[in-house]
């Protein structure tokens, strides 16, 4: 009985004081971004001293720019990528590119 509980991690939040059902990355991730868990974590910053947290904060910086963090220019899509429009597209020059205009020969 005890091998069965034991099958599947459970991922603990230390901020909200539970496990979550499963150590995966989308039910850490919806957790992450619940309502509760930000003021958790917004409550426990606070109580902390500016300097304290900040030393924290410089910690968990330092270990994820030294385990290669994301890639290089981000995933693709971010705040970047929104106020842009796309890209012109230019027609083709020579060969059979498209359709006769209309209402008539080329």
């Amino acid at each position: 009985m005890l091998a069965n509980s034991l099958s599947f991690q459970k991922h603990y939040c230390d901020y909200c004081d539970v496990f979550l059902t499963h150590d995966s990355a989308s039910v850490r991730k919806a957790h992450n971004s619940g309502r509760n868990h930000l003021a958790n974590v917004k409550d426990y910053y606070a109580s902390l001293g500016h300097d304290k947290a900040q030393s924290i904060i410089d910690q968990i910086t330092s270990a994820y720019e030294s385990s290669g963090g994301p890639p290089p220019g981000g995933f693709g899509f971010g705040p970047q990528h929104l106020g842009a429009p796309p890209p012109p597209q230019f027609p083709m020059m020579g060969g059979f590119g498209g359709p006769p205009p209309f209402g008539g020969r080329a």
